[in-house]
């Protein structure tokens, strides 16, 4: 049962368009239908035990009140693309020591809490603490940094790195939701859904709602089992409902309103709300419970929560002292022991970080690409966590303007040796030691000099990718790479490994959508292309697949030019659909073994860019069904892919277009002798046209077919003669 946060928005049109329970809960439970055998076990393990409880004075039949506390480690996850999502140590403390606070039932606002409802405020002595080991036995202070993509595209895909849900309670921080939850704060999941999908357990939330208002406490009596006050079968403030708890009296919930009378005073469904118990003698008693709602509550959404009612405390105590989904284990001394929870925080190193900035005069991407000794700087920021950070050292290779720094927040340089770049940080903290991240390939400075026109990338060997740098900004398995195992001609290529086994455990986080790697290429000098009508062509072959049974093919790529070495992009076109995956839908792993699974490619160059110093980037967007795609033969030419493959073939010869309309024109390269031959022949071998011609030796030649030379439609037959080679091609007219 997916919850979306009840307490965690900022508007009441968020509020409005975020909380979809009843669609979200019914449609989970539809197509999983096996969640309703758990949840029937909880739901009579939680009423049997309420059987046992006093209601009327909320006391242990059997020892008077109860004072058992409930120790819960549990463990945060920063799931970030270093944007504002970036949450600091402190600001994380501050937010779990005012949870804990809640759950231990000493908020000082339930002072304000309304007369009616003052005796019924519960305490749930549940104490919350960050975990100080990790799943692998490592101290830690309970807080987990993943940079990735899904940051801004979040849903169950993002709970990354999950800690074992039976020994943590695991809360995600994200930057903006995606689909379903999209408009949401945060949202949470029952114990009879985590039960059969532990891998999604944990509550997860807007990294704004961290510690606002009372949301994230909100989402973690959602784990407990708490619904909404008004139920988990309808939405708010539609009608009345109610969540299985006496003292919540039936509501139809509030959007946020804050403390208003209208809301502290709702009598809409409670009006006359009264409940009959049996003591312990047997009589039956009667508690006549306040007739307004409890607007207050910490599972309404008024932005006016102040309290759990005693009967939800005896819920969430129910909850927890089931073994439905694990619960039961994690207040246990074994797994205190385990996860370092009754710990005090250790004094650990600090995790030396640095990300890579967007810096002037870049104003979308992060700056990863320039040219050697340009002008333009880029820019390195420190993002060292896990202590108070007291000095940090930096180290800079490819003759940098500033080799070393010792800046606490960002450090500008420029590179004058073109390569890769190498990126050391050495974070020291508060009398805990230091560490460091070095990255060989932190950003890349171009080389300066050009290809020239014609010049053809065959990607035969793993040398050939020295000046072709990949970046694969969120190190993960989707990514461009070298292969050695298919190619256009000969047996090696690159390739973009889209392909998604969704068999596999840990596919059920890390979505590839949302993601997205580059390739880019060397500069070109475009200046001296000179060919028939002006074009200038980006040309290449591709070979593409995606997996069965998935829908359509959804991966997609983006091929942009910079003529200012990277400081600008500009998109030029955007393959996609069977266009880039041209093959059929493939369940295995997909590598082309054939010269007709692949497609060749054109791609004209604006006027605009046909400059002396020319960047093209190969930008690749994986879709949720993807297989591979493969690239070769990469070269920039003023004919089309295919006409280019024949001049650079002796002998060879092209017709385009084929099929034709009628018209169309028949490409070969002339020997030195410059004389060629053709004929064309119709289906019965019958010639119905001949040339004998003399052309310039060692030339591209384009020769027009008029459609006045076939008589009809059908299948005809070209076969040329150049230098005693004879070369037969199939045409097809369709006039």
């Amino acid at each position: 049962m997916l919850l979306l946060a009840a307490s965690g928005f900022a508007t009441i049109s968020n509020a409005q368009n975020s909380c979809a329970t009843d669609a979200v809960y019914q449609r989970l439970k539809q197509q999983h239908p096996e969640i309703t055998a758990f949840e029937q076990q909880l739901d009579k393990a939680i009423k049997d035990g309420m059987q046992h409880v006093n209601l009327e004075k909320f006391a242990k039949l059997t020892s008077g009140p109860d004072t058992t506390v409930y120790d819960i480690p549990i463990v945060i996850h920063v799931i970030h693309d270093y944007g504002n999502e970036y949450l600091n140590d402190d600001d994380i403390f501050a937010a779990v020591s005012n949870w804990a606070t809640i759950y231990r039932g000493e908020n000082s606002d339930t002072s304000d809490v309304i007369a009616p409802f003052k005796k019924y405020v519960g305490n749930p002595r549940i104490r919350l603490h960050l975990a100080t080991i990790d799943p692998n036995g490592n101290p830690t202070k309970g807080i987990t940094h993943h940079q990735s993509y899904l940051s801004y595209d979040a849903g169950d895909q993002s709970k990354l790195d999950q800690w074992p849900p039976s020994s943590y309670i695991n809360i995600w921080f994200i930057n903006q939701f995606s689909g379903a939850e999209a408009g949401a704060a945060a949202y949470a999941y029952y114990p009879s859904s985590a039960a059969y999908m532990p891998y999604y357990d944990g509550v997860i939330g807007l990294y704004s709602y961290l510690n606002y208002d009372k949301a994230i406490p909100h989402e973690i009596g959602h784990v407990l089992n708490l619904e909404h006050p008004w139920g988990n079968t309808n939405a708010p403030n539609v009608a009345c409902g109610d969540d299985e708890v006496d003292d919540t009296p039936p509501t139809m919930g509030h959007l946020p309103t804050g403390c208003t009378p209208a809301s502290l005073y709702d009598a809409t469904c409670a009006t006359g709300y009264y409940k009959t118990y049996k003591n312990i003698s047997g009589i039956d008693s009667v508690v006549d419970y306040p007739d307004t709602t409890n607007s207050q509550n910490i599972m309404d959404y008024t932005y006016c929560q102040r309290m759990f009612t005693k009967g939800q405390v005896e819920r969430m105590r129910l909850a927890l002292t089931n073994s439905i989904a694990g619960r039961s284990t994690l207040y246990s001394p074994a797994n205190l022991a385990k996860t370092g929870a009754l710990a005090p925080m250790p004094d650990l190193a600090p995790v030396a970080d640095f990300s890579v900035e967007r810096g002037t005069p870049y104003t979308t991407d992060r700056a990863f690409f320039i040219c050697a000794g340009d002008g333009t700087q880029f820019t390195f920021k420190n993002r060292s966590w896990n202590d108070t950070i007291t000095s940090v050292s930096w180290t800079f290779s490819n003759d940098a303007t500033v080799p070393t720094s010792t800046s606490m927040g960002t450090v500008s340089t420029q590179f004058g040796t073109p390569g890769w770049v190498t990126v050391s940080l050495t974070a020291t903290g508060n009398n805990t030691g230091s560490s460091t991240i070095t990255n060989t390939q932190a950003v890349y400075v171009a080389d300066n000099a050009t290809l020239p026109a014609g010049s053809v990338q065959e990607f035969a060997t793993a040398a050939d990718m020295a000046k072709w740098p990949v970046f694969n900004y969120y190190n993960n398995q989707f990514k461009w790479d070298w292969y050695n195992g298919a190619g256009y001609g000969d047996g090696a290529c690159v390739r973009y490994r889209s392909y998604d086994d969704r068999t596999s455990p840990e596919n059920k986080t890390g979505t590839p959508v949302g993601d997205y790697d580059d390739i880019i290429s060397p500069a070109y000098d475009l200046t001296s292309v000179v060919g028939t009508g002006g074009d200038v062509n980006l040309n290449f072959y591709t070979s593409g697949s995606y997996r069965m049974g998935t829908g359509s093919a959804q991966d997609s790529m983006q091929i942009l030019v910079s003529t200012s070495c990277g400081h600008v992009w500009k998109p030029i076109t955007t393959l996609k659909g069977t266009a880039l995956l041209n093959n059929s839908s493939q369940s295995a792993e997909f590598i082309p073994t054939t010269a007709s699974q692949w497609k060749a490619q054109t791609i004209n160059v604006p006027v605009a860019y046909r400059s002396n110093k020319v960047f093209f980037k190969f930008r690749y967007w994986p879709g949720s069904n993807g297989n591979n795609l493969y690239m070769d033969k990469i070269q920039v030419s003023p004919y089309t892919t295919e006409v280019g493959e024949v001049f650079a073939t002796p002998g060879g010869i092209e017709i385009y277009p084929n099929p034709s309309n009628g018209d169309c024109k028949l490409v070969f390269t002339t020997a030195s002798d410059g004389m060629a031959n053709y004929i064309i022949r119709d289906v019965t071998g019958k010639a119905i046209y001949q040339k004998d011609g003399s052309y310039a030796p060692n030339s591209h030649i384009e020769e027009a077919l008029s459609a006045r030379i076939f008589p009809s439609s059908g299948i005809y037959f070209v076969t040329v003669t150049i230098a005693n080679k004879t070369v037969t091609e199939k045409l097809m007219i369709n006039n």
